[in-house]
Order: C-alpha cells, then structure tokens, then sequence
C-alpha cells in the first residue's frame, strides 16, 4: 500500500479483481440506461435522454451545449414539470460524469504503465501526493480545484479530464471522485436550471470564448505553480545528493 493509501489489497489486487474493476462501470452504465428506459419508454423520451448521454461523449458537445438541447427539448414535449426536467437531465449527464470518473481512477493503473508517459505520471503523482501529506491546505485546495474544474463548462472538463488532473496532482481516487461528484451535480443543476429559466441569455456567457478561457487560464496557472515545484523540488534534492 502506498503513502496515500490509494492501492487496492485483497480481492482487488488479483486479476479476478482488476478485471471487476474494469468491467463493472460498463455494468453499470448499461444497467442505468436500462433503468431509465423501463421509466421512460412510456412516455417516448427515452430517446431524447439517451441521445444527450451518447453525444456527451464526444467532444466538442459538453454540458454548456448538451444540457439546453435536452431541456429545451424536453420543454417542448410538455410532458414533465419543471422540477423533473431539470433534475432528470441534470441528474443523467452527471452519471456519466461519475461513471467515467469511475472507470478511470480505479484502472489508472493502466495509465501509468504507458512508455515513457507513465513514468512521469506516477512522478508527478507521488510528489503531489507527498506534498499533500506535509501540508493539509494543499489537499483542501486540490479538491475544490477539481470540483470547480468539473462546474466550468470548457472541453474537457468532466469525468475524464477531472480523472486524470486529480490523479496526475496526487489526489487519492476517493478524494478526486468525490470531488468531481460534487462538481459534476453542482454544474450540471446550475445549467439545467438557467436553461430551463433563463434560457440563452445566461447560456451565451458559459459559451463564451472569454468564460472558457477564463477557467482555462486558471487551469493552466494550477498546472504551472505544479510543475515549477515539481522541477524546483527535483533540482533541491539533485543538489543535496
């Protein structure tokens, strides 16, 4: 087990248990939609719903343009209150972020093992995860970071890109999955609620090139203010050697 108590003993650690990890997000991923389908074949919007899901995989669609179709949508059908709609598709773009998230912090191991790259990450994840040992402030940081990671709607910022930035910084996959739950239920209920009540007005500024870029930035000041420790880190030790 490693400093941040991050690895799987037990059953998990045999292949029996690596290979349930693996498959069991896809278990219940299609178990969900199943659910949902059950609910909702009924009323003819299975389709709508699942159709929201699929396209969210794929970039460039994302919740800033995912979630208004689908309430949009959904509104015009008339067939659901105000509540349902918002919380219906607030609810399943968010499972997919907490199911992919899922997928990728428990295999990430997978990532690590990649030539060359891998070694960096596990690098990179051991300092962050040492550096948040020593210094409590640092983890309360890095986990708000990737909860509002997640809120901003730029691409690449769901379950997967949120998966790796809490791996890559040291975050144990407790702390980032919980992080990105949070972060994911908070951004999609905000969204689905201004596009049910406000609609594009407010849309365009999460849109926009200057929001996006805006979290971007700060993304990319957290990486950099990382890194540079990283390497100032590695040049101290290199030098009391």
């Amino acid at each position: 087990m490693n400093q941040d108590m991050d690895e799987e003993d037990g059953f998990f650690s045999t292949i029996w248990g690596k290979l349930f990890l693996f498959f069991n997000p896809f278990l219940i991923g299609f178990s969900f939609l199943y659910l949902l389908y059950l609910i909702l074949h009924g009323t003819g919007l299975f389709w709508v719903v699942g159709t929201g899901m699929f396209g969210y995989f794929f970039p460039p669609a994302g919740k800033e343009s995912v979630i208004p179709l689908m309430v949009g949508e959904l509104t015009r059908r008339g067939s659901l209150t105000p509540l349902t709609t918002i919380t219906l598709v607030a609810s399943v773009i968010a499972f997919v972020d907490v199911v992919t998230s899922y997928f990728l912090l428990w295999n990430f191991y997978i990532a690590e093992k990649i030539p060359l790259v891998g070694g960096w990450i596990r690098k990179f994840r051991d300092f962050g995860a040492q550096k948040m040992k020593e210094k409590n402030w640092i983890k309360k940081v890095a986990f708000v970071g990737v909860a509002i990671f997640v809120v901003v709607p730029f691409q690449g910022s769901g379950g997967v890109g949120a998966s790796i930035l809490g791996r890559v910084i040291g975050m144990n996959k407790y702390q980032a999955w919980l992080a990105i739950i949070i972060g994911s239920f908070s951004g999609c209920f905000l969204i689905a609620t201004i596009s049910y009540y406000l609609s594009d007005a407010i849309l365009k500024t999460f849109r926009s090139s200057v929001f996006q870029g805006m979290g971007l930035l700060i993304v990319l000041a957290v990486i950099f203010v990382f890194l540079y420790s990283f390497f100032k880190h590695r040049e101290e030790m290199e030098e009391t050697a």
